[in-house]
């Protein structure tokens, strides 16, 4: 964590003299001060997206944070901001009815105001399970996920569904997956299309338990590949 003397406080835009600290000591992160920023809204995600810094947003009320979560939502930009990877995972979970908290409800007429772009997140969070199918080395398997309805979009609105798969706590998520939301995204699970990576630079990672149980899965596959393989070898 970042001492106090390492986090600028300041508005968006980022003055220059400040935003050369951070390349010259990378250890500085930035807290944008919402309410006196100059740019808001979507222009703040793109501008923040651009300048790809460390940094956080810190807002007075909370008319401020459901105008840029509601934003953020919508946005087609891959940001970094923790304090709004943090409201959506609490917002996704509510909408599921994963209560982790004592006073959980947070969100509900939120949610009810944006259930269409709500909806639209849950269809590709809840289709990662067969993405986390479709990258077991094997065909049965792969089969399997592709049998499901194919959505061939490229569109990017609600790309930040990638930001939350950081996050060791949204994994209790996948504990209420609707089937009819299923989905094989074509170009989701097989192009480079989000800032140069795949979705499996986002999946694969020490903090989502169904990919390392997928990853022991194809391990195993492997194995016994090789062992039937050494098998079938006649001997000299």
């Amino acid at each position: 964590m970042n001492s106090p003397n390492n986090i600028i406080k300041t508005i968006a835009p980022i003055a220059i003299e400040d935003l050369k600290k951070y390349f010259v000591d990378k250890s500085i992160t930035y807290d944008i001060d919402y309410t006196n920023s100059k740019i808001k809204g979507t222009k703040l995600l793109t501008y923040i997206s651009n300048l790809d810094i460390p940094c956080d947003i810190s807002f007075n009320n909370k008319n401020e944070k459901e105008e840029l979560l509601k934003e953020y939502l919508n946005s087609s930009v891959l940001c970094t901001i923790p304090s709004l990877e943090i409201q959506t995972i609490k917002l996704m979970l509510e909408y599921k009815g994963i209560h982790t908290e004592r006073n959980p409800i947070l969100y509900k007429n939120f949610i009810t105001d944006n259930l269409e772009i709500i909806k639209q997140w849950e269809s590709k969070l809840d289709s990662l399970t067969l993405f986390n199918m479709y990258i077991v080395n094997s065909p049965e398997m792969q089969e399997f996920a592709k049998g499901f309805p194919v959505d061939e979009t490229e569109e990017l609105t609600g790309i930040n569904f990638l930001s939350l798969l950081k996050h060791d706590s949204f994994f209790v998520y996948y504990g209420k997956i609707k089937e009819s939301n299923l989905k094989f995204y074509t170009k989701y699970f097989d192009e480079y299309m989000f800032k140069g990576k795949n979705l499996y630079s986002y999946w694969a990672t020490e903090n989502n338990p169904l990919f390392l149980i997928t990853f022991g899965i194809s391990e195993g596959l492997q194995l016994i590949e090789n062992k039937e393989e050494e098998s079938n070898v006649a001997p000299i």
